[in-house]
């Protein structure tokens, strides 16, 4: 296991990789919302992440949770729960200052110019996709997992969502955390709900994601790059 952070400058923007448990890696301090700055997060536990408002909590499996060793945390953003593996997403947060000619004011652009770098460096790894441009879809199935529902800048492989978008504002710039997914494994957000009563839960929740079909620091590599081309300067 490794513990800390690895920093360095790209154009104008901090790149930083941070190893970490899944729950720690949602702080964030004044200066990471002032500076252009990507965060890659190598999380070190197998984690359920629930939205803001914890609308999935009265809905979980606490015995499955606790026998399959998950920890459980909630983000600072809405939508439904994530389930954070390490081997099977990646994850990277973007934290686009109010003074950058990046940031949009509007919520559904903002994600969308966001998706659009992903959906470059996907292109550059040969992955065929699609970003979501429409307005977002929410259902009961959404409300427990995230990656059942589909928001402005998501991503879609074979109209299955490959990358997850949740966005956070504060009066100095926006924060999108960004899950990627390289292999699908929803087995655990099956389990973790798997006292609801929504007609064909296993099969629609098997049937929401899909696996990307890229190599982790491929991808990675890529979307820095995609991202950081637009410079301030």
């Amino acid at each position: 296991m490794r513990a800390g952070r690895t920093v360095y400058q790209l154009n104008n923007w901090k790149i930083e990789t941070k190893y970490t448990e899944t729950a720690l890696a949602h702080e964030a301090n004044l200066k990471d919302w002032e500076t252009p700055t990507i965060w890659v997060i190598e999380p070190e536990d197998t984690c359920l992440v629930l939205g803001k408002s914890e609308r999935e909590k009265p809905y979980l499996n606490f015995e499955y949770v606790r026998e399959n060793n998950l920890n459980l945390t909630t983000r600072q953003s809405g939508g439904g729960a994530v389930l954070v593996d390490p081997q099977d997403i990646l994850w990277v947060d973007v934290f686009v200052p109010k003074n950058s000619r990046l940031w949009e004011s509007d919520i559904a652009k903002a994600s969308i110019g966001i998706g659009n770098a992903w959906n470059r460096a996907l292109k550059e790894v040969k992955v065929s996709s699609s970003v979501y441009k429409g307005k977002f879809l929410r259902s009961t199935l959404s409300d427990l997992v995230c990656f059942a529902g589909k928001g402005p800048g998501e991503i879609f492989r074979e109209d299955k969502k490959i990358l997850g978008i949740s966005q956070r504002r504060s009066k100095f710039g926006t924060r999108f955390q960004c899950a990627l997914v390289i292999e699908w494994n929803p087995d655990h957000l099956i389990g973790a709900f798997n006292t609801v009563s929504i007609p064909n839960f296993e099969e629609e929740i098997t049937a929401a994601g899909i696996a990307s079909g890229c190599e982790k620091n491929k991808v990675l590599e890529a979307f820095i790059k995609s991202l950081t081309s637009f410079s301030d300067n």
